[in-house]
């Protein structure tokens, strides 16, 4: 076999390898966000918390600090809407799992 065709089989079995990665990767978060959201749907309290950080930008995050039943937890999600204009340091309303209290759905995204 040339080098030219080896060099070609090598990039595109390097593209399909990459392309699949990030697929696999997708799909995965998918999959905990809707495990997540199941979760916490099944058996929940309220809550309120307090935004640490909020981003705006390059996928729209928030990291939140809360206490469940004296223990202090901490969570990064992303946010879908923000009609508040909440920022750093605002309280935010959630719902946590009863069973999982490190599962939570902030009043920002869309299945709150």
């Amino acid at each position: 076999m040339s080098e030219k065709v080896k060099l070609i089989l090598f990039n595109v079995a390097l593209a399909v390898t990459i392309i699949g990665t990030f697929y696999w990767c997708s799909e995965r978060t998918d999959e905990e966000i809707k495990e997540r959201i199941e979760t916490v749907n099944n058996n929940y309290e309220y809550s309120k918390g307090i935004i640490t950080d909020i981003n705006y930008y390059k996928g729209r995050t928030i990291r939140v600090k809360y206490r469940i039943s004296e223990r202090i937890y901490e969570a990064s999600l992303g946010w879908d809407k923000n009609p508040e204009n909440l920022d750093e340091g605002d309280s935010i309303r959630l719902r946590y799992s009863v069973e999982k209290p490190d599962l939570i759905i902030l009043e920002l995204e869309n299945e709150y």
